[in-house]
């Protein structure tokens, strides 16, 4: 049996991790305790070095589960080189991740102006500069790359199952999906789930769903929830199937933590 503690969407807010989890009782020499972080620890934030660190040795030591998200991807794409995308960079916060585990400030722009002596960079220069940054971070942390492609998809104990975004309810087994969002398929889908899921009815398992990735005062606004209780705070569907904690902590700086006792894994 263990105490669970459910967090997600850090977002590279060491800090603000270490507060909620403090206030929530979590104590990783505490063997009954276990942490569950339901994807997309980096981005945004300005500590995801450190958010790293820690995770990755709680989960060395077996005393954390961490699931993929579709932030985790993005990192994944750099990293291994699948993809150099500028609108993630610029608008969705790697920019923020590459500049910790770079050791930079505004890597992309320092890297012209220093290593580069250009002031009026053209888009192949951000190409190189990716091939830079990646080679440095890859052989500076050997072991990142390998462990977010490590990642599990879902956490599931007797009475609840955690996802970064959303379970298939389309299927017969929600452990095999088969779905398609955004040009993307199954359970990469599933983590760029746009919201309806929180809406669904769940008729393949009897499990509460804990869920991540929408933040809980996105959905209360778009399911027109009145509970009375802040925007941020964690959502609990009337039926009880499914639990939404994302706090959108880089706004809120807030990480909600949802505690489930006595829990058989």
């Amino acid at each position: 049996m263990k105490d669970l503690f459910f967090i997600s969407d850090i977002h590279g807010c060491f800090t603000a991790m270490i507060d909620a989890l403090n206030e929530s009782g979590f104590d990783e020499n505490n063997e009954k305790h276990m942490l569950v972080v339901l994807g997309d620890i980096f981005d945004r934030g300005r500590e995801n070095v450190e958010v790293y660190n820690y995770l990755k040795r709680l989960t060395d030591e077996k005393k954390a589960v961490v699931i993929s998200g579709n932030h985790h991807k993005f990192l994944i794409d750099y990293l291994d080189g699948t993809s150099i995308s500028p609108f993630n960079y610029m608008r969705n916060g790697v920019n923020e991740t590459l500049a910790d585990f770079l050791g930079r400030t505004r890597p992309f722009e320092s890297w012209c102006l220093i290593d580069k002596k250009i002031e009026y960079p053209v888009p192949g220069d951000f190409a190189e500069f990716i091939k830079e940054a990646r080679d440095e971070i890859n052989e500076e942390y050997p072991e990142l790359l390998g462990w977010l492609k490590s990642l599990p998809h879902y956490f599931e104990s007797k009475h609840y199952i955690g996802v970064h975004g959303a379970i298939d309810t389309q299927v017969a087994d929600w452990h095999f999906p088969h779905c398609e969002l955004y040009g993307l398929l199954d359970w990469e889908a599933l983590e760029f789930d746009d919201g309806a899921f929180f809406g669904k009815s769940i008729l393949n398992t009897e499990k509460t769903v804990v869920i991540g990735h929408f933040g809980t005062a996105v959905l209360r606004d778009k399911y027109n929830i009145k509970d009375g209780k802040p925007i941020d705070d964690i959502l609990i569907r009337n039926d009880g199937r499914v639990v939404a904690i994302d706090a959108t902590t880089i706004v809120s700086n807030k990480v909600n933590v949802f505690v489930v006792r006595d829990e058989e894994i």
